[in-house]
């Protein structure tokens, strides 16, 4: 099963009433300090494209503001976070329709990049998937050992390859980024 969606989430000492005049359908989310705004399956202008920012703007006057947008089907993850009109972090992951690669890293690492993208756990299914070639056929030995030893320092220098698939990722980061370093619980649909 694929599915589709995007979000505001906001950190805001602002009145939901200040929130809506800017972003549709806001809603405090159970046991937290964030907000969900304009939670939807519909394309809006700038996602998946990795050039466009969704937050700055709305951070400047909301203090704290994620934006994520998740499509399975196709491989695809925008990630933008930004605090007080500053972006922190900016990740785009996205597909040219064969293939999913980093497109946008932009700011400083956050600590779920560390214990979720450069994990023991990815860094070994990227160990496996490099061991082949794109005819799924297994490299020679000496091939392997200099791809082992360039995916030993993407790793140690915690080091994204724009335009290419290291380290490995995937849409549902975005529900990582939500449920677990955030704080965030997926949105529940009505």
């Amino acid at each position: 099963m694929s599915f589709f969606y995007n979000a505001y989430f906001l950190k805001t000492q602002q009145p939901i009433a200040k929130v809506q005049e800017k972003l549709p359908k806001p809603e405090p989310i159970l046991n937290s300090d964030w907000i969900v705004c304009d939670f939807g399956d519909r394309y809006m202008d700038g996602i998946f494209e990795g050039e466009e920012y969704l937050t700055q703007e709305f951070s400047e006057e909301f203090g704290e503001v994620i934006f994520i947008a998740i499509d399975t089907s196709n491989d695809q993850l925008d990630y933008e976070h930004s605090l007080d009109g500053v972006i922190l972090r900016k990740l785009a992951w996205l597909s040219d329709g064969c293939q999913s690669t980093w497109m946008c890293v932009e700011g400083e690492m956050e600590d779920w990049e560390r214990t979720t993208v450069f994990s023991a756990n990815n860094l070994n299914r990227t160990r496996e998937m490099i061991r082949y070639d794109r005819h799924l056929q297994l490299l020679p030995a000496d091939e392997l050992e200099v791809k082992e030893q360039e995916l030993q320092t993407i790793w140690n220098n915690h080091q994204y390859m724009l335009n290419g698939q290291l380290p490995s990722g995937d849409a549902t980061l975005g529900m990582v980024i939500q449920q677990h370093f955030f704080g965030i619980t997926y949105p529940q649909r009505v």
